[in-house]
């Protein structure tokens, strides 16, 4: 083989090389950021809860008071604990971070930094499609995304979710239905906004023995945090999370950003679920499609999303390209990423995302309807001789 054959094309190289310097330089920034104020994330509030779970009981993570006195060792621009800096989560997130409050905080902080690299670079290399340069060339890529570097940033559990779900979606490919289930629903008890109609589309989708391992699961882990918690402590989660909604920041993201507060966004919210579940439906058969559309199904409808949560959207796009799209939704996915970037605080804007991703699920759905019709008609016969 020859030099040139074996070098990659020129575009592939330099994609490469300017993806390389993009992750660099937004590790530069992660790296700025936590040395001028390691408190600065929300990984804190998560913390602050585990505290308040290890010592007065888990009754108590949704108490305001509780939460303010196990950061009061924070400096005090970081120990606010408001509708902005809340925990919300259910009590799954605490208790995996449970262990980490034997270090103080910004070294538990760098460890579940660590832990959430991990975690993408599982998802990449169970998910992420090709091979040689393009494949190191998409792990860059999505190092580089201002929704990846958010959730590193806060401390968010998103990359964790991106890994359960891959996994998840590796194990139903391989026949296991059992752990996948158990993996979507520690997904969903995580963070539910991301990924809660990832089970949706496979039960439309036909896939019952996986659907029923995760409501099993489902079901074992949500008594299990109800028993935990208690009347009183469910009682403080229903407060806490209407007043953390009622904050609008907290669905700057969502359709609400273009409609408004108010029914037009939940109807349109609830009408792009649907949308993806419908889509989910046509294609069934193909078990990469479905996860993405449940992925990006779940995004679509939630009413509460920030730009980190859109770092989701790379997996459903790594799962779609294993299935070989035509060139249109290649370009379609490649647009994805100024989208994504729109939505960085140098800009702050969503709307070019909202619409990628609504144009991504028309794409989709159309590439359905197309096959469908395409099948349907019939071959001509050879004429006789």
């Amino acid at each position: 083989m020859s030099a040139q054959a074996a070098r990659p094309p020129l575009w592939l190289a330099a994609s490469a090389v300017a993806s390389f310097w993009a992750a660099i330089f937004g590790f530069v920034r992660l790296i700025r950021i936590f040395v001028e104020d390691p408190y600065a994330n929300d990984f804190r509030v998560f913390y602050a809860a585990a505290k308040v779970g290890l010592h007065a009981g888990w009754s108590h993570i949704y108490d305001g008071g509780l939460l303010r006195a196990a950061s009061a060792s924070f400096p005090i621009a970081d120990s606010n604990i408001d509708s902005a800096h809340y925990y919300v989560n259910p009590p799954l997130l605490a208790w995996i971070i449970a262990p980490l409050t034997a270090v103080p905080e910004p070294v538990a902080f760098a460890l579940w930094t660590a832990l959430s690299l991990a975690a993408f670079a599982v998802a990449w290399a169970v998910a992420c499609p090709f091979h040689g340069l393009a494949r190191i060339t998409l792990l860059l890529l999505g190092l580089a995304l201002w929704s990846v570097n958010e959730s590193l940033r806060f401390g968010q559990p998103t990359l964790l979710l991106i890994a359960l779900v891959a996994i998840a979606w590796r194990e139903m490919r391989q026949g296991r239905p059992v752990p996948a289930g158990a993996l979507l629903a520690v997904a969903v008890m995580l963070k539910p906004q991301d990924v809660i109609l990832v089970p949706v589309a496979l039960l439309v989708s036909g896939r019952m023995p996986v659907v029923i391992s995760f409501v099993g699961w489902a079901a074992g882990l949500s008594v299990g945090a109800l028993l935990s918690v208690g009347p009183a402590g469910i009682n403080q989660y229903l407060s806490a999370t209407a007043m953390v909604q009622a904050d609008p920041m907290h669905y700057y993201d969502t359709a609400a950003y273009v409609f408004g507060i108010g029914p037009a966004a939940y109807a349109v919210e609830v009408g792009l679920g649907a949308l993806a579940m419908a889509v989910a439906y046509l294609r069934r058969t193909e078990l990469e499609v479905v996860f993405a559309l449940g992925i990006l199904g779940s995004v679509m409808a939630s009413p509460h999303m920030h730009e980190l949560d859109y770092s989701v959207d790379l997996l459903a796009a790594w799962l779609v390209l294993r299935t070989g799209p035509p060139i249109a939704h290649r370009l379609w996915l490649l647009a994805g990423v100024p989208a994504c970037q729109f939505t960085s605080l140098a800009i702050g804007n969503p709307l070019p995302e909202l619409i990628w991703q609504v144009g991504w699920a028309g794409i989709l759905g159309r590439e359905a309807i197309t096959r469908r019709e395409s099948a349907l008609i019939p071959i001509e016969q050879a004429p006789e001789h």
